[in-house]
């Protein structure tokens, strides 16, 4: 197997070395319209950033179509192939949209109010405290309540 030929655009993909004819094809049939692709993505798609992953992802999934079958017009199928891609980028990228916070100790994350049980067993208390209470003769209940509660 020879390596694939080595060009000076930044649109040549980093596969495993293929074989000569295939190679070949490549190059003339499909990179050949990096440019053209490139201007066309930028222009129909200028929020997105990310380009040339975009072109190499489509160089990538047209690569394994021409494994599976041949292709008739491979620049007609790589627009497509991008055009799809680029789709997908822009459906992840509102799908899980992410928003940089500034300081995120200004985040209030936890409930801090206690839970159920913690309510309970809160409510357990009082009464128990109530009932021990009640126990009390009557002027020392009254002593009690006026010193703890009222001060």
């Amino acid at each position: 197997m020879s390596p694939p030929p080595s060009t000076p655009d930044s649109c040549a993909p980093s596969l495993p070395a293929p074989p000569a004819e295939d190679a070949r094809w490549f190059v003339d049939e499909v990179q050949a319209h990096c440019r053209q692709l490139k201007c066309y993505l930028r222009r129909a798609y200028p929020s997105v950033s990310d380009v040339d992953d975009v072109i190499q992802e489509s160089y990538l999934r047209v690569w394994k179509a021409r494994a599976i079958e041949p292709i008739l017009s491979a620049r007609a199928f790589l627009v497509h192939v991008a055009r799809n891609v680029m789709i997908d980028v822009l459906r992840r990228r509102q799908a899980a949209p992410i928003d940089s916070m500034g300081n995120l100790d200004d985040l209030f994350v936890c409930d801090e109010a206690p839970g159920a049980a913690e309510n309970l067993a809160m409510q357990e208390n009082i009464e128990q405290l109530a009932a021990a209470l009640d126990s009390l003769p009557p002027r020392c209940r009254d002593i009690l309540i006026y010193c703890k509660l009222e001060g």
